[in-house]
């Protein structure tokens, strides 16, 4: 990744009809400083920008200076944009912690997959969870005056012995006091728990959610999500995946909770993966029960959202096409059992052959069985037998803004070796029936 450095802070594009549109700065062109100072951050260049009158300092792709002074409504954007956020380097994370995804990736994927952040400018930016255990103390002064809110925390156990082993170090972890700051200080947090049986749940995970939820309303919300084990862990410490019977165990605790927090605040407060529903074969709780969906990206809702869009559009469906479509719709295990529903109430319309493919994860292992995970080479494997056929692809499996899986195959690749031809369709509900009708439905 290009970081900030003397030759300043690259610009990786510059959005048409925008201030900075008209200055003849381009893409690979460098931003230098606004009033005199170099921001080392999306945060402080939004900071930095926010006047009516602005000085700022260019420096050109061939070594030009250039320096233009600006009058623009207050608040308002310039229009440029950076490949990365954080303009002096991600902060990295030091910890290694018992579940770390990262560290279950096997050697030969693009450098970018194997980065560990621990950047509390990229929870705020982006939703990145982080630990806390990296924060400097200049870090929590500068989140505390710019109000950085909400943050997202990566917490597993509030337990601060049980919590330093977690995170692989030779020290208790403490987060409640850091909590407790952020929290007075009016900074709302959402909380997550990887939960791996045997280390934080049980009574751990009891008296975890009961001193999170002392700091409601600052904490807004508290995600529990079940361990990704791949099948690269080598050396790591022996970890499982939680069994059906443990996951019915599991949401029946949290249905207590989830009632006796909406008796007191009219939110669920703790939510659950969607993978623990499945595990257990059990529904997936109303849309109610989400409030907000606040751990949406979290993999929580996600189920019962893509049901309840659909649910809205079924008055909207055609009784039959103009013309025929067929398509084989891939998707992992997991997402098979989402979208069958679905699948079977579009067969419904006439003219409309629809067919899922559930794709085991042979890439990552069998324990791994989200549809973004999938990759080129699992493509390879569950569509051997499917040349000719029209393949229907949430488009969540590709690398943002790239045609390439995780694994580095291209959407071309896999389409050559299989003979099928790839579509994709962005993971909802509207996408799926719009693609799927050729049409706008609803």
């Amino acid at each position: 990744m290009e970081r900030y450095d003397r030759t300043g802070i690259p610009i990786s594009g510059i959005i048409a009809g925008t201030p900075a549109a008209s200055w003849g700065i381009k893409k690979g062109d460098y931003l230098l400083s606004v009033n005199g100072v170099r921001p080392r951050d999306l945060i402080a260049y939004r900071y930095l920008i926010a006047g009516e009158k602005l000085r700022l300092s260019f420096r050109k792709s061939n070594g030009t200076v250039t320096k233009i002074t600006v009058a623009k409504e207050y608040d308002s954007d310039l229009g440029l944009v950076f490949e990365n956020d954080c303009f002096d380097g991600i902060k990295r994370c030091r910890n290694r912690c018992i579940f770390c995804f990262i560290d279950q990736l096997p050697p030969g994927l693009r450098e970018t997959l194997y980065v560990k952040d621990d950047d509390y400018r990229l929870s705020f930016l982006h939703g990145n969870f982080i630990t806390l255990t990296n924060l400097r103390d200049q870090d929590l002064t500068r989140i505390l005056r710019f109000k950085l809110s909400p943050l997202y925390l990566s917490v597993h156990t509030t337990n601060p012995h049980l919590r330093g082993m977690m995170l692989g170090l030779k020290r208790k972890a403490p987060v409640l006091d850091k909590i407790a700051t952020l929290a007075a200080a009016g900074v709302n947090m959402h909380i997550q728990i990887v939960l791996c049986p045997g280390w934080n749940d049980g009574k751990e995970l009891e008296r975890t959610i009961g001193d999170l939820a002392a700091f409601q309303p600052q904490v807004r919300s508290i995600g529990i999500v079940p361990v990704g084990l791949t099948k690269f862990r080598g050396q790591l410490p022996s970890l499982r995946s939680p069994i059906g019977v443990e996951c019915r165990r599991l949401i029946a605790d949290c249905y207590s909770y989830q009632t006796a927090f909406r008796k007191r605040t009219g939110r669920s407060f703790v939510y659950l993966a969607d993978e623990f529903y499945l595990k257990a074969r059990l529904p997936f709780p109303p849309y109610s029960h989400y409030d907000d969906f606040p751990q949406l990206e979290n993999g929580i809702g996600m189920a019962r959202l893509l049901r309840e869009e659909f649910r809205r559009l079924l008055p909207s469906l055609p009784k039959k096409l103009a013309a025929s479509r067929r398509f084989l719709i891939a998707t992992s295990r997991a997402g098979a059992e989402v979208i069958r529903p679905l699948v079977d109430r579009l067969n419904l319309i006439q003219r409309m052959d629809l067919r899922i493919i559930a794709i085991p994860n042979t890439f990552f292992g069998p324990h791994i069985n989200v549809t973004g995970l999938l990759t080129g080479r699992d493509l390879l494997w569950g569509l051997r037998n499917a040349a000719g056929e029209d393949v229907l692809v949430p488009c969540s499996v590709l690398r943002q803004g790239t045609s390439l899986f995780l694994d580095g195959m291209s959407v071309s690749d896999v389409e050559r070796e299989t003979g099928c031809s790839l579509h994709f369709v962005e993971p909802q509900a509207a996408a799926l029936v719009n693609f799927l009708c050729g049409k706008k439905v609803g």
